[in-house]
């Protein structure tokens, strides 16, 4: 925050931006892509159950648990935080939202706010339910898809970051692109493109081209569960994903109305910080 300058700040630390932080946070929750998104992945797994391919219990768990929130939560918070994003500044909303005492850079700071204090809480929940469930996991099961390599805490620190960049990427395009097609395109891009990277991937070894994709390396390949790689190349990993997100949030505040300077600035550490740690990365 100290990047953003003393007015920047005082926007974030207003009441009632804080007030309205915690009604988006609650609108992003109760959004209606979220069980949508996640009956995909519960259709997947009653599939296994039926077909009896569940492996053992707590290997499922972790499995189904860890793609609920990769494959279901993360697009869908996408989705959910564009769509409140762009429902602030649709007309028919705007009455009621008047009534408020904030301006437009305000309401794109309590919608951030809120998918901090909503979203990626859920996403930090889920981590540490891995976490808890991946000391219970059977390390040599039958088949190998059903492998699970268990991850220190720092590690699983991808996944909330994964949530953030994902709901701060569709609050930038909210602002950005107000168009009908624009989100259904990003995520159509964000999709093929980490696809393409994985299919590419020389199973998550150093220089792989899947450290570069929007997603943990260790999560989803082909032959399952990966074995962890050094904690130093996964932390750089995180900080790449961060840094990815919060561009995206500086992003969404350039089009608002308001000082400009010190978002430049912050942009500019950011790009700069994200290039090293996508470099490092790699190894």
């Amino acid at each position: 925050m100290t990047l953003l300058g003393t007015g920047a700040r005082s926007v974030v630390w207003r009441p009632a931006t804080w007030a309205l932080g915690a009604v988006e946070a609650r609108r992003l929750l109760r959004h209606p892509v979220y069980p949508v998104a996640l009956s995909y992945v519960a259709a997947i797994a009653a599939a296994g159950i039926v077909r009896r391919e569940t492996g053992p219990a707590a290997n499922f768990g972790y499995i189904v648990a860890a793609l609920a929130l990769l494959l279901g939560y993360a697009p869908a918070t996408l989705v959910a935080a564009n769509r409140v994003a762009a429902a602030t500044f649709r007309s028919r909303v705007r009455e009621p939202l008047d009534s408020t005492p904030v301006d437009d850079r305000q309401r794109t700071v309590a919608v951030i706010l809120g998918l901090v204090r909503g979203p990626v809480l859920v996403g930090l929940a889920t981590a540490g339910l891995l976490l808890v469930v991946g000391e219970f996991t059977t390390p040599y099961p039958e088949r190998r898809v059903d492998v699970v390599y268990q991850r220190t805490a720092l590690e699983y620190l991808q996944l909330p970051a994964l949530v953030l960049g994902a709901g701060l990427l569709g609050v930038a395009v909210a602002r950005w692109l107000p168009w009908p097609g624009a989100l259904p395109s990003t995520v159509l891009v964000v999709w093929l493109g980490t696809i393409a990277t994985y299919q590419s991937s020389t199973t998550g070894t150093v220089a792989d081209p899947a450290w570069f994709a929007l997603w943990p390396v260790w999560i989803a390949t082909d032959e399952g569960m990966l074995p962890r790689q050094p904690l130093g190349q996964e932390m750089w990993h995180l900080a790449y994903l961060l840094g990815l997100g919060l561009l995206a949030g500086v992003a969404a505040l350039l089009r608002t109305d308001g000082p400009r300077r010190a978002l430049w600035t912050t942009a500019a550490v950011l790009g700069a910080a994200t290039a090293v740690a996508g470099w490092r990365q790699t190894g």
